[in-house]
């Protein structure tokens, strides 16, 4: 049995004239909004206003970037610029001869890397939940090995996107 396949699926119906519903409607959308706003507003301010609204209005319904519609592109634009970003640094590759040691030799245990370790773990914590330490035994360790008291205040934007920032108090 032999079934027709579609072959067209991404081009619009052409109903109205030239233009599809879709056009047909931003285009006068925006010629509608361009008329009432001829009855409001003065001849030379509604010449300026009615001219974005009318290239918005035609961008939006004949502009294609890339393939696809403006108004997809202005939307994932907005989205963009509206969501917080997360830039994530990776080093190149720098060729070292085999057999030359990655990193500096340093001793297996000492002090200094202890007392960073635990300072910087408590401040990741901190940092992505916006909790405290999981004890106050934490807190006050880290105080007395350090020597001074970090604090972070955690705020929080109109976007949602949250941001830590660390105040510390010299003495």
């Amino acid at each position: 049995m032999q079934y027709q396949i579609p072959q067209f699926i991404e081009t619009e119906d052409k109903i109205v004239g030239p233009f599809s519903i879709r056009q047909f409607v931003i285009v006068c959308g925006a010629g509608g909004m361009a008329a009432m706003l001829f009855f409001v507003l003065n001849t030379f301010i509604w010449f300026i206003v009615a001219i974005p609204i009318v290239g918005l209005g035609i961008a939006l319904a004949f502009v294609k970037v890339n393939g696809r519609p403006f108004i997809a592109t202005a939307m994932s634009a907005a989205r963009y610029y509206w969501r917080p970003q997360t830039y994530v640094w990776q080093p190149e590759k720098i060729n070292l001869p085999k057999g030359a040691p990655t990193t500096p030799a340093a001793p297996a245990f000492s002090l200094e890397k202890v007392v960073s370790g635990l300072a910087l773990k408590s401040a990741l914590q901190t940092v992505q939940t916006g909790s405290p330490p999981a004890s106050a035994g934490d807190e006050v360790r880290r105080r007395s090995l350090t020597g001074q008291m970090a604090n972070y205040q955690i705020s929080e934007r109109i976007t949602g996107e949250r941001k830590a920032a660390r105040r510390v108090d010299y003495r």
